[in-house]
């Protein structure tokens, strides 16, 4: 099972979104190559989403994200013009645990429940307890599984 890298600081970066975007759960991508590893925090706007139609958005975002669909694309667009890869989606669990749940495997399977939209995609899910980082965890595609599993996040 290969590990997930993450340099220090933009895991600090990361942490510290989580922090302050607490009690709302926070989103955003780590795009990069081999040479480039960059953090872009996207909006997110279940809140927004909530408020506006709470019958077809029951949750808000203390328990769900939403990313801004322009800026996401913004980004993808991004990575195509600048040659990098989609490394890693990240977002928070307020008050919860660090786990990937059923509702992150339908969002990273939004096209097709058995195959992710971004397989060689990582996903790291952040615990936040009373405003503060608690744990961070990675996890991985497994084709044989079909399913995410938890894997090694390490910091470089």
């Amino acid at each position: 099972m290969k590990s997930v890298s993450l340099s220090r600081d933009n895991l600090a970066a990361i942490k510290a979104q989580a922090e302050r975007e607490y009690p709302w759960e926070c989103c955003g991508f780590v795009i990069g190559d081999g040479a480039v590893e960059e953090v872009r925090p996207i909006a997110n706007i279940q809140n927004e989403k909530h408020a506006a139609d709470p019958a077809a958005h029951p949750r808000d975002a203390r328990t769900a994200y939403l990313m801004d669909p322009r800026a996401q694309l913004a980004v993808l667009r991004e990575i195509d013009r600048r040659g990098l890869a989609l490394k890693i989606v990240y977002h928070s669990h307020p008050d919860h645990d660090a786990y990937f749940s059923a509702t992150d495997r339908r969002q990273a399977c939004a096209f097709d429940p058995d195959q992710p939209d971004f397989p060689d995609t990582a996903y790291v899910v952040l615990s936040i307890r009373d405003g503060r980082f608690s744990r961070a965890a990675a996890f991985v595609w497994d084709a044989q599984r079909r399913d995410f599993v938890e894997t090694e996040l390490r910091e470089y």
